[in-house]
This record gives structure tokens, sequence and C-alpha cells, in this order.
């Protein structure tokens, strides 16, 4: 456990690195912002739970506006209606579990879709078929198999595909990528990623009786859900998600995948549902180890692990590059702090409390506690650079979305980059349910 002292010096020390680097020209499409407001992409979003409510909340309003909105709940659908009113002044149509009437709206042009992973596959192939542009939420979806289906069918339809890992939207990652490409680290061995947490993971089910006031024909059954509480909580049961390894290390495994400029050839892994008794099905606790090939990092390969537990919250969360000459830290998205093998000079990021709270989401990375932690300058000096906050890369990757629609730029995750961190996910819990190594052969990653 670092001490404050030790964190402020590491951030510091980034920053002092950071300096040096030139600069990164990853959000291209920020100096076309007025060709970009000139129309924006009309859209409509499917699933407008916790994950949709942030995606609404920070859509930045002049690229894209709003016309639908799609979920088989009726309060969530209410609720997006209502943001889509007080932010563009529309009156959104609103659709039940039915997204294909959605779909056949002419002046939609683009969807987002932010349902149960389940489903993605599903509901994107739907979209890209009726001729939408597609960003889905991350984990691709639950299957490898799935995932190349949606990207067959961007590639049949001629539309976009984009996944939602924020990471490549977020200015902190970028600037650390460059870091470490540029050998401030020296080579890398060894990656260390966590996530944990005490909690249940669980979310509150709401009354059916109450729902039904809303929506007299509303019913999870007729949607695929054993009851409710699935619907409500998912995320603990494996016909609708991949637990903790696709909520969680997909976003970092993900960031492993794109800093080391490879993906893994094996995994091991165990876990187990060890605190939580309570009827779900995915692990309450995981613990994966990874083997990367040589690459832009290394020339001989390196090892990468990945805990995510539900009974204690001491280390939070954070990526952990270990290198010959240094350690880059990346905490809770908004924080990197750099450790030389050497020395101990230092500059600053600097983290301020948020003044303002939106909607957090509750899927993932996003509940209350992480989204208002705090923001940090992603670049620069300690003092006079903009803030990054938490919530930014929601915003960024959907400006990006729209840029490549009006422009053709490249979206910021892509489908195979996508794929790969779908296929860790999926040969992660493979391992650990058969308690076996699992190979990754190159097939997998070919879309």
């Amino acid at each position: 456990m670092l001490t404050e002292e030790q964190r402020k010096i590491g951030r510091r020390t980034f920053l002092k690195a950071a300096a040096t680097l030139p600069v990164v020209g990853a959000f291209a499409w920020a100096n076309r912002a007025k060709a970009l407001h000139e129309r924006p992409v009309q859209a409509g979003i499917i699933g407008a739970g916790s994950e949709g409510q942030v995606l609404l909340e920070n859509a930045p309003m002049k690229a894209i506006e709003f016309r639908a909105v799609a979920d088989i709940r009726p309060d969530s659908r209410e609720r997006a209606a209502e943001v889509i009113t007080t932010r563009w002044g529309n009156q959104a149509e609103m659709y039940g579990g039915d997204y294909h009437r959605l779909l056949e709206q002419d002046d939609i042009e683009a969807v987002l879709i932010a349902t149960p992973p389940w489903k993605h596959a599903e509901m994107a192939i739907a979209a890209l078929d009726a001729g939408k542009h597609v960003l889905v939420e991350k984990t691709m979806a639950t299957s490898i198999a799935d995932c190349k289906r949606m990207v067959q069918a961007a590639r049949r339809n001629g539309r976009l595909l984009q996944v939602g890992h924020q990471r490549h939207s977020n200015r902190l990652y970028h600037t650390a990528w460059k870091m470490v490409r540029e050998g401030k680290i020296g080579e890398v061995y060894h990656i260390r990623t966590l996530w944990h947490r005490n909690n249940d993971w669980r979310r509150e089910v709401p009354d059916l009786a109450e729902l039904r006031d809303l929506d007299p024909s509303f019913s999870p059954g007729k949607w695929g859900y054993g009851s409710l509480e699935e619907l409500v909580n998912w995320r603990l049961y494996r016909k609708y998600s991949e637990g903790l390894m696709g909520e969680l290390g997909s976003h970092q495994l993900d960031v492993v995948n794109w800093f080391t400029g490879t993906v893994p050839r094996r995994v091991t892994g165990t876990g187990g549902i060890f605190r939580w008794q309570d009827g779900r099905n995915v692990d309450d606790h995981v613990f994966v180890t990874f083997d990367y090939p040589a690459g832009p990092l290394t020339r001989t390969g390196l090892t990468v692990t990945f805990s995510s537990i539900t009974s204690n919250k001491f280390d939070d969360y954070y990526e952990q590059f270990m290198g010959t000459k240094g350690t880059l830290i990346l905490a809770g998205e908004t924080q990197a702090m750099l450790f030389s093998e050497e020395e101990d000079e230092a500059t600053a990021i600097s983290v301020k409390k948020a003044t303002t709270q939106g909607p957090v989401m509750e899927a993932s990375a996003s509940r209350t506690a992480d989204a208002s932690a705090g923001e940090a300058t992603a670049v620069g000096t300690e003092t006079g650079e903009p803030q990054m906050g938490r919530l930014e890369p929601y915003m960024r990757e959907i400006e990006g979305f729209c840029a490549a629609i009006k422009f053709g730029t490249a979206v910021p995750c892509d489908c195979a980059t996508a794929l790969a961190a779908a296929v860790v996910v999926v040969a992660a819990n493979e391992a650990i349910d058969s308690k076996a190594p699992r190979e990754l052969a190159d097939d997998l990653y070919v879309c």
C-alpha cells in the first residue's frame, strides 16, 4: 500500500515524464468540432438502465441527438425519455422489448446498445442489418462465435461497429501508452491488474406491481429472464454475463492487450463463490494468470495477473506495469503514478474532488464512489491544464463514434480490439471452470 507521500511523488514523476512526450493524437476529431456539430448524428438507444443513463447524460449534445429508446423495463425507458427531453428537447419514441420497431425508424442512423451482454450480438446484428451504425457496450458478447458474427454483420452491411471500452477514450491512458511504448519504464516482464471490492454486487429489486402499474404487459419472462431478480441482477448469473471477468476484468485486460501490442497465448485460473451464498452462479472471487508472447515491451514474453474479489476493498482497482527502469500505476482511471528504479524525482497529477455528480453506472466500473472519486490532469504541468473528469471518456467515446460516422475516422475501440478482450474474458472463465490451463490459438483472435 502506497503512502500519500509516495503517491504524490509518483504523480509528479509521471507528469515530468509526460512533459517530454510528443502530443498524443488520439482525438484527431476534436479539431473538427465545428463540422462535427453542424448536424448531429440521429440516434436511438436500446437498454436504458444504469449504463444507458450514463451514456445519455454524458453524450455530447451537439454531436448526437437521440430520437428513441427501447427497454423492457418501463421505469428505465421513462427515465431515459425524460433525459432526452431535458437535454435535446425531443419527445422520444418509447418502445418496450420490441427494439425492432426502433430499428424501423428511418430518421435513426445510429444505435447505442447498453443491455446485458447476452443480448449484444442479437441486437447489434439486427441493427447493422437494418443499416444502422452501432456502438455496443462491453463486453462485446458472451461467446467468441457471437463476437465474430457481429464483425461479419458490420462488414456485410458496410456499417461501423464500435465497442465501449472507455479507456480507449481516456486521455490519461493514451499518455501512459505513449510513455510505455517510448521505453520510459524499460522492458516489461510483469503486469499486475486487480479490482477489489467489499460488497455483494447486488442491486435492489423493485416492486413488480409498481412496474406493472407503469406497463401492465411488463413480464421479465417474456424476454428470457427467469425472474425480476435475474433481470435486475443479471451480472450474478452466467446465462446473462461473464461475471467479474466480463464486467471488470475486460476493462483492465483490454488495456494490457493495447499497451503490450500482443494478446495472451495461455491462461490459468481459479475462483469460486466463497462469500456470497445467495443463489448467484458467477464467482465472487477470481484469480487468473496470462502468458503473453514477445512484443513491443519485451523480447521474451511477460506474465499478467488479474484478481477480483468481493470481500475486501483495500487495493481498490489499478493497472500496474513493472518495467526494468520503473513502474507505472494507473489507478481508478483518474490517476497515474510513475516510480523510477533509480530515483525519486517528481511532479504531480492534481486530484480534486468532483464538484458535480452526474448519473453513475452500477454495471461495472461505475458505482457512485468510483464515478465521483475525483478528476485528474491527463498530461502537462501540475497547474493550468484542463481537468479530466471520471466520466469524460464516455463523452469522448460517443464523440469519436459520431466523428467516425461523419468523417470516416477510426472508431476509438474497433472490432479486432474488442474481440481480443472478449477472448481473454471467455477463456479465463473457461480456465477457472475447468481448473485447467486454456491455450489460446491464433484463430480465436481472427475476425
